[in-house]
């Protein structure tokens, strides 16, 4: 038997994860268009790379939660895919 509970409380995630998918991608898009510019706004370029950082290991907490496993500790990538995603993260929280 299915839980109508469990249904919605999966198609929320996976609607929050496909709306932060769709963010990461606008916030590239418009890394792209500033990088464009003569001369690029590199603290514009530093924000829009935060953002979709930011918005990556948000999706990917909500994968892990669709898929019912516990986040990692700092986020659900850290570890997952190798040292060079938490090291990245820690550097751009550290500055």
């Amino acid at each position: 038997m299915i839980d109508n509970g469990h249904v919605g409380a999966a198609s929320d995630d996976i609607a929050e994860a496909t709306q932060r998918i769709a963010t990461i991608v606008a916030n590239a898009q418009a890394a792209w268009h500033v990088l464009g510019q003569r001369p690029p706004d590199l603290d514009e370029i530093r924000q829009a790379l935060d953002c979709i950082v930011r918005d990556a290991y948000q999706a990917s907490d909500v994968i892990y939660r669709i898929r019912g496993l516990p986040p990692l500790q700092g986020g659900a990538t850290e570890g997952a895919r190798g040292d060079q995603w938490s090291d990245l993260r820690r550097a751009r929280t550290d500055a």
